[in-house]
């Protein structure tokens, strides 16, 4: 073989063998590294104390705004019974207006007769 080829080679070689070389290491150092640091989080009980706390206050914070949103709907619903209580009476009392108008002529005065037959032409 040609010395230039076995240089060529062997630079392939080594570079391929260095590239491995220093993954495989980079890969023990990082686990190292996650042990040596991160401990189990079942075992770490201030997390978790803090974690049972936080999970209290987030279960009080939502029943407090269930509590709200309801009271709110009762309002709601409450206003709207009263709002259609006073629809009804309004329709009621345009219903009476509307028979006060359909009397029959012969109960009408004779100065209202002349003005409805002034208002058909």
């Amino acid at each position: 073989m040609d010395p230039q080829a076995i240089a060529v080679l062997s630079i392939i070689f080594g570079s391929v063998v260095s590239i491995v070389f220093i993954a495989v290491v980079g890969g023990i150092i990082k686990t190292w590294v996650k042990n040596k640091s991160g401990t189990n989080l079942s075992e770490n009980e201030e997390f978790l104390s803090a974690l049972r706390e936080f999970k209290e206050k987030t279960d009080h914070r939502l029943s407090n705004l269930e509590t709200i949103v309801t009271e709110e709907r009762e309002t709601v619903f409450l206003s709207e019974k009263s709002e259609e209580k006073s629809s009804e009476k309004e329709k009621q009392n345009d219903h009476l207006e509307i028979e006060l108008d359909d009397e029959p002529e012969s109960e009408t005065k004779k100065g209202s007769g002349k003005l409805k037959n002034m208002l058909n032409q």
